[in-house]
Order: structure tokens, then sequence, then C-alpha cells
């Protein structure tokens, strides 16, 4: 098997292939690493791809093309170490029905455990519990101290990551209602506790944790008006995307402190040392590490399916064309 990495040499490729990892790629057959400090281009990939069988991907690695495939006479998987391959693999791919796998699923589990940790933090009073201990307080009487116990949640998008949120509120019994124009009710079934609703009625709730892909769609779907409709004193949790929420309005309902929010995504990356975000008490903020920071996981279960092509097993991360229709591009 002849195995080409996409990823550029460096700390972000050590990062994602310990030795270990490396050591057990490299196992399988003749492994190509790209020997640069930066990503191939498109034409460098198409020179490259003759004769290999399994492509292996990172973020900012170039769109297999139909040029790009063209080129591309053995291969026979596309195997991405992070999430979303919505634009890394273009319908070419599907067309010549070659299976693309992505460490999506294991993404979604660290980054649902990270919306939870947050959700749970904010709500719990976290942050200003600890501001207060650093200054020398103990009495927490005036602090305002919330459970996620029976409380009304609302999802706005389902996707792999909503699915396993819903499976970590199941211990605490809340009163989800999902808004998700993708979704049946019974996709739902598994969850007693959740049931669709239309977007008022998902943000007509004690917390609001986004979940959507980011797509023309739903790029600035919470708007001025969709803020307003959140209810004072919730929680809005965004891991998803920030182009999501318009910016400038949530900057100003956050400036009243009539809700508070967690937030792990900003219209700008890395959030810059003066933005306002970083200052607000009643925000707690994180750098974008909810799904990405824990890497080898993400590399071993893209290895998983190349295992599993070769010895002729059905591949787990499997990502089809309807799913890379609607993923985050």
């Amino acid at each position: 098997m002849n195995v080409l990495v996409t990823m550029p040499a460096g700390e972000m490729r050590e990062s994602f292939f310990p030795s270990a990892l490396r050591e057990r790629l490299e196992s399988m057959g003749t492994v190509e690493w790209n020997p640069k400090s930066d990503d191939f281009s498109e034409a460098e990939l198409r020179e490259r791809i003759g004769g290999v069988d399994a492509l292996v991907t990172g973020w900012g690695s170039p769109r297999v093309t139909a040029d790009v495939l063209s080129a591309a006479d053995d291969l026979a998987l596309v195997a991405h170490t992070g999430g979303s391959v919505a634009s890394l693999v273009s319908e070419a791919v599907y067309d010549a029905e070659i299976p693309v796998v992505s460490a999506n699923d294991v993404m979604a589990d660290h980054t649902a455990e990270h919306a939870l940790t947050l959700l749970l933090a904010q709500l719990r009073a976290v942050p200003e519990l600890d501001r207060a201990m650093d200054e020398g307080a103990w009495d927490a009487s005036d602090t305002n101290i919330r459970t996620l116990h029976d409380a009304d949640v609302g999802l706005v998008g389902l996707g792999t990551i909503g699915r396993k949120l819903l499976d970590h509120f199941a211990a605490f019994e809340p009163s989800v209602s999902v808004y998700d124009p993708y979704v049946d009710p019974e996709d739902l079934s598994a969850w007693p506790f959740a049931s669709l609703a239309d977007l008022d009625d998902a943000l007509d709730s004690d917390v609001v944790s986004l979940h959507a892909a980011r797509t023309e769609e739903t790029i600035g779907m919470i708007d001025a008006e969709r803020l307003s409709q959140i209810p004072d004193g919730a929680l809005l949790v965004n891991t998803a995307r920030a182009e999501l929420i318009e910016e400038e309005p949530l900057l100003e309902e956050l400036r009243t402190g009539r809700i508070s929010a967690a937030l792990d995504v900003y219209h700008q990356e890395p959030l810059p040392a003066d933005h306002e975000l970083r200052s607000l008490d009643n925000v707690l903020v994180t750098p974008h590490v909810g799904g990405s920071e824990i890497r080898p996981p993400l590399t071993a279960a893209v290895l998983d399916d190349v295992d599993r092509l070769w010895a002729g097993e059905a591949l787990e991360h499997r990502i089809p064309r309807e799913q890379w229709a609607t993923m985050t591009r």
C-alpha cells in the first residue's frame, strides 16, 4: 500500500502523529510524508497522487478536485484527520465512488464534552466563584448558582455533536427543544427528554447551545432579533462556528448583562488580546479547543479505517455524500 500524507512537517504534524502513530502508519506500507513546512498546492498534490492508494490529510490540505483525481490512478481512500471534509473533497470524489473517512465522530465526542464543561461551569458560576475566592471571599449567598437538572435547553442544530451532547444530558433529565430542519422526530427516539421544535421555541430556553454547521443557510442565523428572543438570565453556548451569530448584536446583549455566554469560537481567531469578549464577567471564553486539541485519537480513528479498508471490512468513520453536503465549509 502506498500512502501520501499531505500534512506539512512541523509541530502540528508531530501532535497528530506522535512516534507510535507514525510507526503504525509506516508499518502499513510505503509512506510519503510532505517534506515541506507548508501545505501542498492543488498542483503539487496532483503531481504526487499517482500510485497513491490512501491519501491522509489534515487542516489546510488542498482540495481533491476532479483535476487532482485525473492523476489518481490507484486512489482507494481519502482519510482526513480533522472533522468536516466539505472543503477538502469535491463532489468528483463521490462521483468516483472513492470512500472518504474522517475523525468527525471522535472530534464530536471531544466537542460535546467541552460544550458540557462550559455549560456546567457557567450554570454553576464556577468562574465567578473562582474570582471571588481569589479575592478572599467565602460567602456565595449572592451568587446565582444554577443547575442543568430539569432545565429547559434549546439545541440549535443537532448533527453528530448535538447527539453526543444529548447522551451526556441523559443523567440530568432536562427538557430539550431541538431545532434542526434536517431531523425527523424518530431521530430523537433515543432521548425521550428531547423533542423537535421551531427556532423560536428552541431559543426560549434557560440554556441555548449552538451545534449547526456553518453553511450559507446558517451564517448570521442568530441576529439581533433572534438574540432578543433568548430569555433574561439565559446562557448562550457556542462551540460550533462564530459566524452563526452576528457579532455586534451579541456584544450589545452581553454588555447589558441580560444573558451570559460560553464561547469557544470567534469571528476573528486568534481572538485579539484587547477584544471586549475577554473582559466581560458574564462571558466564559476558551481558545477554540473544543474538538481539536486531543489529537492522537483523531489520527488513530482514521488509521483504523485504513486498516479496515485493506482488510475488506466496513469503514466505521465514513462520511457519506449526504453528510458531506451539510458539513461546515
